[in-house]
């Protein structure tokens, strides 16, 4: 049995990296270009004799008819009268548009910035079909938890997209992920870090204290248009540590002021360290699993019982009402990386253009794959040993249980798969969260329980439930028209025919890349 992620994190390349916070810190307080509209048909649609499933209420609502105008639901009944356009909805099931909370949407998975230089077609080819895949998938709402007003509001002119929202991030000062940043621009890149009081004497000179409280900081967060904050608890990995951490006095006034501006906060925790100092604090989500647990030898690394000081914190984090993104979706996509015949897999030609699988298989497009060989010593030899499949096999076990726990016990799931976790090809934009819902049923949750948290409960997190997460009159009319019910099982969600996003009808076959 192997661990590809023994180390509390995801390592990623520093120019990666820095990338990645520069997009968020250099256009924080930019004005977000003005959102395009879908040119919904202003005559209506009419979906006839369809069976309604919605989260608000239990079982579903057979032979019912829904009509959408001006990309809202205006009227929902039985008998009525008939659009310019009418969808006859016999023996189907219509849903709301799923939402995916964490995504990351300013990169094309598996390609740095220097690889989108020197290989334009092929970047242009991936981000034409990223937001089109998504919506293949069925994901009709996105939140990006490390993004920016600029950024979120780039993506949001597309012609066809699913509608993105994002997260502002607020690490402590020195924290992660501003390590990764020079300190020399830090500061600036990142602006929006924290002053935390346990640390006043290590606190950069000339700058004001009062411009990096909780209540400084999420001002100019909510001032950007962001829907949540997230935070960071994260000690080291990669061969990295003893990074900053904040102190859990310090998070608590941050979720207060946040929760008095009408925000969520999440806290990046993937570790028992971290979830304990989560349930601490106070935070109202986790947005990851719990699959590095605080091991003190080799053999208890590959524990995957769920043992009475994981189950303290879990409990804990029940009683407070503290929801869990499991993205069991990072563990598998480090495996799947290392799997020679990847590329190979078909359902990979819905979801990505040819020419950017291509470019995959060659030695520029492998590039993280031998990062990842070259610096983690189990990597190589499981590789070599045709033994990829065993990689992170502990820390999947351990979420699993951890998931598996929560859903017993009335805890809060939360749905999003982290796509892209890192700089992989592994992690495709709308697979990744359709092979995410696989995993929660893995784990044990209902299909029902699923579909909740991928409609109405995702919703009700961020704050979106007056808009759309089930179907009721006068939210936006983003749907999903299946052939099977989502509430009998999973695979429903690959029985899609028609994708509607803000009353515009989409069939599923010409989302996909091939």
């Amino acid at each position: 049995m192997f661990c590809l992620s023994f180390v509390k994190g995801k390592e990623k390349t520093m120019k990666t990296i820095l990338k990645t916070v520069l997009c968020i810190g250099l256009c924080s307080g930019c004005q977000a270009p003005q959102i395009l509209t879908q040119n919904a048909p202003v005559e209506g649609v009419l979906i006839q004799n369809v069976t309604l499933v919605s989260a608000e209420r239990d079982g579903v609502r057979a032979h019912m008819d829904v009509w959408v105008r001006e990309g809202v639901i205006v009227e929902i009944g039985k008998n009525l009268p008939e659009a310019v356009r009418t969808i006859d909805g016999s023996g189907k099931f219509l849903t709301p548009g799923l939402i995916d909370g964490h995504t990351h949407l300013s990169e094309v998975p598996g390609m740095s910035e220097e690889h989108e230089a020197a290989f334009p077609e092929i970047a242009k080819a991936a981000r034409a079909q990223i937001p089109r895949s998504y919506l293949y998938h069925g994901f009709t709402t996105l939140v990006d938890l490390n993004a920016s007003a600029q950024v979120i509001g780039r993506w949001n002119t597309e012609l066809l997209h699913p509608h993105a929202y994002f997260c502002g991030i607020a690490p402590v000062f020195d924290g992660y992920p501003t390590q990764f940043v020079p300190k020399s621009i830090r500061y600036k890149v990142v602006p929006n870090f924290l002053y935390d009081d346990a640390r006043a004497d290590e606190f950069p000179e000339g700058v004001d204290p009062a411009e990096h409280s909780p209540e400084a900081v999420v001002a100019r967060i909510k001032a950007d248009g962001a829907i949540c904050v997230k935070t960071h608890y994260e000690s080291g990995f990669g061969g990295r540590g003893n990074w900053p951490v904040p102190s859990v006095n310090l998070v608590q006034n941050l979720v207060a002021t946040a929760h008095a501006q009408g925000l969520p906060v999440l806290l990046h925790a993937n570790s028992q360290s971290a979830q304990a100092f989560g349930v601490a604090a106070g935070v109202d989500a986790f947005a990851h699993g719990m699959w590095t647990w605080d091991d003190k030898t080799w053999d208890d690394r590959q524990a995957t019982v769920v043992n009475d000081e994981v189950k303290q914190i879990l409990d804990g984090a029940i009683a407070k009402g503290i929801g869990m993104q499991p993205t069991v979706q990072v563990l598998y996509g480090e495996q799947d990386l290392q799997d020679p015949d990847y590329l190979a897999r078909p359902e990979l030609k819905s979801v990505l253009p040819q020419n950017l699988i291509d470019w995959y298989g060659t030695e520029d497009g492998k590039w993280w794959q031998a990062i990842i060989r070259r610096n983690n010593p189990v990597v190589k030899p499981a590789v070599d040993a045709g033994r990829w499949d065993e990689l992170d096999a502990a820390p999947i076990a351990r979420v699993l249980a951890v998931t598996e726990y929560l859903d017993t016990h009335g805890g809060r799931l939360l749905f999003g798969s982290d796509t892209p976790s890192e700089p992989t090809y592994a992690n495709p934009a709308g697979l990744n969260g359709r092979l995410e819902m696989q995993s929660w049923i893995k784990a044990g949750v209902a299909p029902e329980t699923l579909f909740r948290a991928l409609t109405l409960g995702n919703a009700e997190f961020f704050g979106l439930e007056k808009m759309l997460g089930s179907l009721e009159v006068g939210k936006r009319a983003d749907l999903l028209l299946m052939a099977k019910n989502p509430l009998t099982g999973v695979e429903a969600y690959d029985s899609i025919e028609l994708v509607v996003v803000e009353g515009r009808v989409v069939a599923r076959v010409d989302l996909a890349a091939r």
